[in-house]
């Protein structure tokens, strides 16, 4: 188990799903992406998956941090 720099609720363990979980959980970051984009409330994550509210706000920070290292580039401008 690693627990990632800077989040005090996520880790990734090797052979659990490949991707950031939270902590003690097999809930995965996208997992709270999902069911955020499917309309439920920070609240509402929390309370369905059984994690603490701190986690959903750690979860979506990292999405966060991750999607601003991501440079997008257009057909356009490369042709």
């Amino acid at each position: 188990m690693v627990q990632l720099p800077g989040y005090k609720w996520l880790e990734v363990v090797p052979g659990r799903r490949g991707r950031p979980t939270i902590r003690g959980t097999r809930v995965t970051v996208d997992d709270v992406l999902e069911a955020l984009a499917n309309g439920w409330s920070a609240e509402e994550v929390a309370e369905n998956y059984r994690i603490p509210l701190e986690a959903v706000y750690e979860a979506l920070r990292y999405a966060l941090e991750s999607l601003r290292k991501v440079e997008v580039v257009s057909a356009e401008a490369i042709g």
